[in-house]
């Protein structure tokens, strides 16, 4: 059974659709993801300041991407639990420990990188 182009067509926009709408809702709705895109904002003003390379640029937009790209996953992962289950569990717990480690981790590799790239402009 082969499927029509346009059917192909319409699963492509959907995807797209609600990649985007997620996005927004993150960005809208959740804290956490607004906080690591005001992060972001000043590692690339930073990045402009001390006049990162291109390379230097590159790697940052990949950790920052790294970083948010966690924070949005760890947002989800929490709300599934949260809505599966009010009660407190111990698994519960250590799946949010998991994600927020996630986000913690990455995000203190990005910081890291970005202090060695500032320490080289100076």
């Amino acid at each position: 059974m082969t499927s029509h182009p346009d059917n192909a067509l319409v699963r492509i926009y959907k995807k797209f659709y609600y990649a985007f709408a997620g996005l927004i809702d993150g960005i809208l709705h959740d804290f956490s993801i607004q906080l690591q895109f005001v992060f972001a904002a000043i590692a690339l003003v930073i990045s402009l300041i001390f006049q990162f390379t291109v390379i230097e640029i590159s790697i940052l937009m990949v950790c920052i991407g790294m970083v948010i790209c966690f924070e949005y996953l760890n947002s989800a992962v929490e709300n599934m639990i949260d809505h599966l289950d009010s009660r407190f569990s111990k698994q519960a717990k250590a799946a949010k420990d998991l994600g927020a480690a996630s986000v913690g981790f990455s995000a203190l590799i990005a910081l890291i990188i970005g202090i060695m790239f500032v320490l080289n402009h100076i």
